[in-house]
């Protein structure tokens, strides 16, 4: 792995941690404004798959070993916590959407927003499935009462889907911009990403 790499690969976990930690409420309700599913997904679309999954999974493994990067702190006790499912699902989401981005010879600002959706379904699956097995098993809720915050968690996927169209409409000027400053952006091929438009 050469230093371009690595140093691409810690910025996006380093931006992935950032987006974790600020939260802004939205006003008039009870949703918060927070940037890291957003930075995940980039990282799959603009480190490649392989990258991409790995910038997440050194984030996950630096707060399970007590960095406090995650939400709420960190420690190996935050696989208990109803919202670790989401952060199981965060390689997973980011491997799949630089996968279906690099399929294309041009990643368009439609693909990179089509593949950043689609990397964003198995964030939401895996995260809610294991919120709902934790708060039914582990803290003792009845089932009805685990499955009843789910209605909140869709309105956050709705956030996260508007604040990928916003990234996928800027994403060609993100890829020139690495262009310029001296990065090879390549797909999980070894090939040149060509220029979006």
């Amino acid at each position: 792995m050469n230093t371009k790499r690595l140093v691409s690969i810690a910025v996006f976990t380093a931006l992935i941690i950032v987006g974790g930690l600020i939260s802004v409420p939205i006003p008039f309700t009870q949703v918060q404004l927070s940037f890291q599913t957003l930075f995940v997904l980039m990282a799959g679309l603009v480190l490649g798959a392989r990258d991409g999954a790995l910038a997440v999974l050194i984030y996950i493994v630096m707060g399970l070993l007590g960095v406090p990067v995650f939400t709420s702190g960190g420690g190996i006790a935050y696989v208990l916590m109803p919202s670790f499912g989401y952060l199981i699902g965060f390689p997973v989401g980011a491997f799949l959407a630089g996968k279906v981005c690099a399929r294309g010879k041009e990643p368009t600002r439609a693909r990179a927003f089509a593949s950043a959706l689609i990397g964003m379904i198995p964030v939401y699956i895996i995260g809610m499935a294991y919120q709902v097995l934790i708060l039914y098993y582990y803290t003792g809720l009845d089932f009805a009462a685990a499955v009843g915050g789910l209605p909140a968690v869709l309105v956050l996927g709705v956030k996260d889907a508007v604040l990928l169209g916003v990234v996928a409409a800027i994403y060609p000027a993100i890829m020139r911009a690495l262009r310029s400053i001296g990065h090879s952006v390549k797909n999980d091929n070894g090939k040149k990403i060509s220029r979006a438009k």
